[in-house]
């Protein structure tokens, strides 16, 4: 195997790592939140994701990613060049200062 195409199958597999993470995080962040319905009285949806959750546990520990670790929150909004940018929005992801 070409060197150029390992590094393109560990980047890919390294997206999908981050993907897997940033659902987990949210998954978990909602996770035992009721939906209240707009009718009266209102409707109750606890939801649940313990079977979504135990999906991704599953595929990120065959990736060797221990799940056991804390959560930290994915700084989705991040990119390489962020550092050089005069003008970083003050914290705010793109488009939330207009």
């Amino acid at each position: 195997m070409k060197a150029t195409t390992f590094l393109e199958r560990v980047k890919r597999e390294a997206q999908l790592v981050d993907a897997l993470l940033v659902a987990r995080y949210a998954l978990v962040i909602h996770d035992g939140m009721t939906l209240l319905g707009d009718d009266e009285p209102p409707s109750r949806w606890p939801m649940r994701f313990d079977r979504e959750l135990q999906c991704i546990d599953a595929a990120l520990q065959m990736a060797g990613i221990d799940t056991m670790q804390a959560l930290h929150p994915p700084n989705l909004y991040w990119k390489d060049d962020d550092a050089d940018d005069a003008d970083d929005g003050g914290g705010l992801p793109p488009g939330a200062d207009d």
